[in-house]
């Protein structure tokens, strides 16, 4: 059984390689317990609630919002802006059988006719996690930037101290190329980012 299908939106615009340069319409994924979807300013409050959890600002590096109106333009920013202005694309997770938003997947750092390779980032609610959720969704997002977008690399930065996060990226099949040594600095502190990636010869879904 195929674990996503591509509900709404196409792909328009192909370069001479074939490759992806621009986005038509919104493409919303499905898989067997999730909808990735469009998010849009509507979806506020849920992320002021999500990036104000503890775990999502250590990894992320990054403090929640003390305002809505902060998270609004951070919303919009990170995720609304990216496919608007055609330089990456960042899904809502939403479950399919109570229609409630638990997280965000994406791709940033779109890079089109010098590398065709992409940046992946994903977070999720605590209470969602260790469920084989986040499995599905990078599933969907995986394979629709090797088939929708056919990006030839896909790549992930994780925390070093994120074990849960480099163990999904193993699980999915992604090498780990090396560490970006205190690449990031986050209250006081430099973090180290472990670099993961995969080549589209490479991707076997599970």
């Amino acid at each position: 059984m195929r674990t996503t299908v591509l509900v709404r939106g196409v792909a328009v615009k192909y370069d001479d390689n074939d490759r992806l340069v621009a986005f038509g319409d919104f493409p919303t994924l499905e898989t067997a317990r999730l909808t990735l979807r469009e998010m849009n300013l509507d979806d506020d409050e849920f992320y002021l609630s999500h990036c104000s959890d503890p775990v999502v600002v250590d990894m992320m590096a990054r403090d929640a919002p003390a305002t809505i109106d902060l998270a609004r333009r951070r919303l919009s920013t990170y995720c609304i802006d990216p496919f608007r202005e055609n330089t990456g694309i960042r899904w809502g997770i939403e479950t399919r059988d109570e229609r409630k938003l638990i997280g965000t997947i994406g791709y940033h750092d779109w890079v089109k006719e010098r590398g065709y390779n992409a940046r992946m980032g994903y977070d999720l609610m605590n209470e969602y996690r260790n469920k084989g959720l986040m499995t599905e969704a990078m599933t969907a997002a995986v394979e629709f930037g090797f088939t929708g977008m056919r990006l030839n690399r896909i790549v992930i930065h994780i925390d070093r101290r994120n074990l849960p996060s480099q163990a999904l990226a193993r699980k999915l099949g992604f090498t780990y190329e090396g560490t970006l040594r205190e690449n990031a600095y986050f209250h006081g502190r430099f973090l180290d980012d472990m670099v993961f990636s995969m080549l589209a010869k490479e991707w076997r879904r599970p």
